[in-house]
């Protein structure tokens, strides 16, 4: 009979918690996190692999256990829990507004990335509203410096003042380089009437915002209180 194995959690460290607990923010910003992301992904993958070697985690969900610690990770502040445990069916009980979801679109010579989270609900996320995070590539899937807008048919975005160590909000539009900024809005109060919200991706030249290189467009569905988003929400 296998057994459990551990539960590995993932801590700041003392420094850096007293850090943050100076400047009044407990968790660290998405864009904080970024900077470890790819070291942290790296880690994951030969964690997923040695799961997998060990019967802990079946091939078939890989990419499911991915984006569950991921979204974890981003959702909690950096103190994401690593679950490493054999349980039936464990990747079931993940909820969806702890999961991340990672979009693409291809427009043209261009693809669009789009890493965001399955569900958002307002009422129940310690997030400051649904997590947009992009980048582009061209044809031989090399980066693309470039600009992104994003327009929202409503509610708003926000984005991390580094400055001030806050959210600042930015209104129904957004320019950046891509980086983490948030769409919020209400929670819904009755989900049959509630209609999709349409969230606008453009990919703007580097100088020039009036060129507008490809578009896509996101569509975020109403669900109970808030918004799911479908595999192909990316379109």
């Amino acid at each position: 009979m296998k057994k459990l194995s551990i539960l590995l959690v993932l801590l700041l460290s003392l420094s850096a918690m007293h850090a943050l607990a100076d400047e009044g923010d407990p968790l660290l910003s998405v864009d904080d996190l970024s900077q470890v992301q790819e070291s942290y992904e790296a880690f994951l993958r030969d964690l997923e692999d040695l799961l997998v070697e060990k019967g802990l985690l079946e091939e078939k969900d890989r990419d499911k256990w991915m984006m569950y610690q991921l979204g974890d990770f981003v959702q909690n502040g950096g103190y994401g829990m690593i679950a490493a445990m054999y349980t039936p069916d464990l990747l079931e009980y993940a909820r969806e507004e702890d999961t991340m979801l990672r979009l693409r679109a291809e427009k043209g010579e261009y693809t669009l990335h789009l890493d965001t989270m399955r569900r958002y609900t307002p009422l129940d996320t310690t997030l400051p509203g649904l997590l947009l995070e992009s980048s582009v590539t061209d044809a031989s899937s090399q980066p693309v410096t470039c600009r992104i807008r994003l327009t929202a048919s409503q509610g708003g975005f926000c984005a991390y003042d580094a400055l001030a160590h806050r959210y600042a909000d930015v209104g129904v539009s957004i320019i950046n380089d891509g980086r983490a900024c948030y769409w919020s809005d209400q929670p819904i109060t009755d989900e049959t009437s509630a209609p999709d919200v349409v969230i606008t991706l453009e990919v703007l030249d580097e100088h020039d915002d009036g060129i507008v290189l490809a578009q896509a467009q996101l569509t975020l569905t109403p669900a109970g209180t808030g918004w799911m988003l479908k595999d192909n929400a990316l379109e």
